[in-house]
């Protein structure tokens, strides 16, 4: 595990290495909790090194950079554009940042064939390798300086992506800096998740976008980016901070509401279990992660509209080898403006609501090809 880390992270050394104090910086981020805290640990590291306040650019999409990214980065005339937990980065618009700028990917999703940037993913070394990129962001500031202000919002950002377990020494460093987020639980993600008070700090900081969306998450990572510790988090000490609060509030509501719902209304179709969230929160990736655990053998689909598209998330029982990435991108197969992307424990998918119908029959047809 070790060499594994020191490895994928020696190309993010080298370009923080040449990173200047007058140079200008900006870091691309999507929208769930691994990428925000990812984000905030890079830009307090830049700080930290060379008083730089990095320009903060989230993308439309959390599992690609939207050409709109492009936008934000020639207005902040970066020298160095680092993304973080983003799967997806296109042809084009690679090829114009690489215009504009040196650029830095770290990421933990299946990697692209990505030439000219510097890299940091672990599955470069080994494709079963699951570390968040909070992790990652994690150990790239531990090779510069004491990570204890830091790890906190690491275990945030791990915990939120279920791989704490596999990041055995983080959850040591946060257990023996700020033993009270963990407790007397051991190192089991699903137990830390619903039991500790890191994995309350995780469903409040997420709530900013189940509430807020886009904006939701701007906050949350403003929030992190501002508290001096946990506790302003959790106290509500400053008016981001009170917000997230009444997001959680809200959020925790409509949760438990849905998940009630799940029981009478989802459906079944040949080792699928599908259901329709139908909420004015963005709910479904939080209840795909806690419903999937009712799940065996089965395969979990949630699903919600959002404007003009349907997004959906792939969850699997404790039973279940299927490829989820495989899946999603077989479910949006020959479907127009869709797009899919994820890990084989977790993945997403995006499309029109119009292709709702052609959707559900990919899924079964899918997960017979994948079985």
């Amino acid at each position: 595990m070790a060499s594994l880390i020191e490895d994928t992270i020696k190309p993010g050394i080298q370009f923080i290495n040449g990173i200047k104090p007058r140079d200008k910086v900006a870091i691309v981020y999507g929208h769930d909790n691994d990428t925000i805290c990812s984000a905030t640990i890079i830009y307090k590291l830049l700080k930290k090194l060379h008083g730089i306040e990095s320009t903060l650019i989230v993308s439309e999409l959390n599992s690609q950079v939207t050409e709109s990214v492009l936008a934000g980065i020639r207005k902040s005339k970066s020298d160095h554009v680092i993304i973080v937990d983003i799967g997806t980065v296109g042809v084009e618009v690679l090829a114009e940042l690489r215009k504009i700028s040196d650029i830095l990917i770290i990421d933990h999703h299946m990697p692209k064939g990505y030439v000219k940037v510097a890299y940091v993913n672990p599955r470069i070394y080994d494709k079963h390798a699951y570390i968040p990129a909070t992790y990652l962001c994690y150990k790239l500031y531990e090779n510069y300086s004491d990570a204890k202000d830091v790890s906190w919002i690491a275990g945030i950002g791990t915990l939120s992506d279920m791989g704490l377990k596999n990041c055995n020494d983080l959850f040591e460093g946060v257990k023996r800096d700020y033993g009270e987020l963990v407790g007397n639980n051991r190192n089991i993600d699903e137990i830390l998740f619903d039991k500790s008070l890191l994995g309350k700090l995780a469903k409040i900081c997420d709530s900013g976008r189940v509430v807020g969306g886009i904006d939701g998450t701007v906050l949350a990572l403003t929030a992190l980016i501002k508290a001096k510790s946990y506790q302003e988090i959790l106290d509500g000490r400053f008016d981001e901070s009170r917000k997230l609060l009444e997001f959680h509030n809200l959020s925790e509501k409509e949760f438990n509401r849905l998940v009630n719902d799940f029981d009478k209304s989802r459906k079944q179709r040949k080792g699928i279990v599908v259901y329709e969230v139908k909420s004015k929160l963005n709910m479904k990736s939080p209840l795909a992660t806690f419903l999937s655990r009712k799940m065996k053998n089965d395969v979990l689909v949630i699903y919600q509209k959002s404007g003009k598209y349907v997004d959906a998330s792939f969850r699997r029982g404790g039973g279940s080898k299927v490829d989820l990435d495989e899946l999603a991108s077989k479910s949006v197969a020959g479907i127009p403006g869709s797009n899919s992307g994820g890990h084989i424990q977790a993945a997403g998918a995006r499309f029109l609501v119009k292709y709702t119908n052609s959707w559900l029959k990919n899924l079964e047809k899918g997960l017979e090809q994948v079985k």
